[in-house]
């Protein structure tokens, strides 16, 4: 997730000060929220439908771009969902002050990849959207990740580089104002990197070394790379720590220490250069209510406090809005780990065709034929079996 500072808004909050306020849900006055539903997103925003048209079909490109040149092969069902604020203010109401956007894998949560962004098209940088789609994407192969792997990877990602006529892409070439902080300001040590697995921790300087370490492995041990990525694939994510000593044997952090600033300074960067067609997108839209807008926004209270004991009030009100609201209820049981089983029936009966209905009533029972019953609709349904809970479905 991309490091840029929102400005005093948590910061003040942090100190004492009142929270940021929020605008109305639209039934009361707020801005109207669109849903914008392309192939592979489906965006909501209190944004323009002008610009949401056009950040999603940005969008779009960046997510051919990415997975043309990284990840040929990966998944292309399901949809991520984008939550794309109006301005920097809403976003710096539920995202921590040192990021502008933030992006989750579809593996646990939601159970499906998320954004949220700010669609300000005077704020929006390419660089960020480029980030958070190479996380969503990648996660789509690789659901569980090292964190620095996932930034590394993302951050490298960044310099895509269209031409003006959208037909050739660049990769690699470092980025200046990342050269300029690492000459200014060093790399973090490898053995902090690897013990980095929360935002309090990840400041510019960690960024840039993820980025540094990222491409050094690409430039110099691309074959022992893709074998590190092949294997933490193959493990869940509490087994993952093992994967670097097996494939990289030679490379103790100390020893990163020294190899990745020489590399840095004096070494070989390859610049990837590769030919797209990038292809107009159809997107559809439509209005949406209190209900989607409080559930979007229950959704981040939640992600962001995952220790708090509550439930996000946001999703009580998108529940009272809508009683079927099929986001809300699925952090609900998230949260209160947990499912009434009648309820759970009841949205089924609203959504028959939706996995989401299915997996809150398996969540529900746990144990019976009916919750086996309910799971294989799960995995029936499920636009992509790597945002479940791993091992739920069986192997394709």
């Amino acid at each position: 997730m991309r490091a840029w500072i929102l400005g005093l808004v948590l910061v003040l909050a942090a100190c004492g000060a009142p929270p940021v306020p929020v605008p109305p849900v639209p039934s009361l006055g707020g801005p109207a929220w669109t849903e914008l539903t392309s192939a592979h997103f489906t965006m909501w925003t209190d944004a323009s439908p002008g610009r949401g048209r056009e950040l999603l079909r940005q969008m779009e490109h960046l997510r051919q771009v990415v997975l043309g040149v990284a990840f040929p092969r990966a998944p292309a069902e399901g949809k991520s969902l984008v939550i794309a604020f109006r301005n920097a203010e809403e976003v710096g109401a539920y995202v921590p002050a040192q990021f502008t956007a933030y992006a989750w894998s579809g593996r646990g949560g939601i159970f499906q990849p998320l954004i949220v962004l700010n669609a300000d098209p005077d704020l929006t940088d390419t660089r960020i959207l480029t980030h958070e789609l190479a996380h969503i994407i990648s996660y789509a192969v690789i659901p569980d990740q090292p964190r620095w792997f996932a930034e590394g990877l993302a951050g490298f990602f960044e310099t895509v580089r269209l031409d003006a006529s959208n037909k050739l892409v660049d990769v690699g070439a470092p980025l200046d104002y990342v050269v300029r902080r690492i000459q200014e300001q060093g790399l973090t040590p490898m053995a902090a990197v690897f013990a980095c697995t929360e935002p309090a921790c990840m400041g510019d300087r960690y960024y840039a070394t993820t980025w540094a370490l990222f491409s050094y492995l690409v430039n110099v041990h691309p074959a022992a790379l893709l074998r590190y990525q092949t294997r933490i694939a193959e493990l869940a994510a509490d087994a993952q720590a093992s994967a670097w000593s097996e494939v990289f044997p030679e490379l103790t952090a100390a020893q990163l220490d020294v190899a990745v600033p020489a590399w840095f300074l004096h070494g070989s960067h390859r610049i990837w250069h590769f030919e797209v067609d990038l292809r107009e997108p159809p997107i559809t839209e439509r209005p949406i209510g209190d209900a989607e807008v409080h559930a979007a926004r229950g959704v981040l209270r939640h992600y962001f406090d995952r220790d708090g004991a509550a439930e996000p009030p946001e999703i009580a009100e998108a529940l009272r809005a809508d009683p079927t609201n099929l986001l809300a209820h699925l952090v609900r049981a998230m949260r209160t780990r947990g499912a009434d089983p009648e309820q759970a029936r009841e949205l089924i009966a609203a959504h028959p065709d939706d996995w989401r209905a299915w997996w809150i009533l398996g969540f529900a029972l746990q144990h019976g034929e009916a919750a086996r019953i309910a799971r294989d609709k799960v995995c029936a349904l499920a636009p992509n079996r790597a945002w479940l809970p791993r091992g739920m479905c069986p192997a394709l």
